[in-house]
């Protein structure tokens, strides 16, 4: 009954933790997966519960460090920080900013340049439905951005992807849209 509970438990877990998981996720985490479902199938419980929490530290310092960033974004997003901007946007040509109705600026100077526009604005930003998924070397956050400047509010719905570069995560995508319909459509 042991086995079943914590193989049930973890299979739950890594549902939810890896359902959008790329496919060159990281090697560690994988092989301890694997690890871990070989223990169970031993019957090994004691190596398996131990590689259970070392799989979950992974994936919950990982996800922490994916929050943290995420705040920063828009801790420098509300208070028109650009020197606070230019350090959480990540290096490459692949880095990429979708604004609200506007088309994809591409490039870390091009996105930054855009931020330079987008802070010269007052307002506040609060957060809602945080939703943070992260492996040992990228993440994302969806969010619902509600935006206050003003007498005017809007919302907008919001993705953050974070990759990590020389130990640090940094954003290498934005993408700002419309909230969907009650419909959905």
């Amino acid at each position: 009954m042991y086995a079943v509970a914590l193989l049930a438990g973890f299979l739950q877990h890594r549902h939810r933790c890896s359902s959008a998981t790329s496919a060159d996720a990281d090697v560690t985490l994988t092989s301890l997966q694997a690890e871990l479902e070989a223990a169970v199938s031993a019957e090994d419980y004691q190596k398996a519960a131990t590689l259970r929490d070392e799989v979950t530290k992974l994936q919950q310092d990982s996800t922490a460090a994916v929050t943290e960033a995420n705040r920063r974004f828009y801790a420098a997003f509300e208070h028109c920080n650009l020197q606070a901007m230019k350090e959480i946007w990540g290096d490459g040509d692949h880095v990429q900013c979708l604004h609200p109705a506007a088309n994809c600026i591409e490039g870390r100077e091009d996105v930054l340049e855009s931020w330079r526009l987008v802070l010269r604005g007052d307002f506040q930003i609060r957060l809602e439905n945080v939703r943070v998924h992260a492996t040992q070397t990228s993440g994302y956050v969806t969010c619902v951005e509600v935006m206050n400047a003003g007498n005017a509010t809007g919302r907008t719905v919001a993705t953050n992807v974070f990759e990590k570069q020389s130990g640090e995560w940094k954003l290498v995508l934005h993408q700002g849209g419309p909230l969907p319909t009650a419909s959905g459509i």
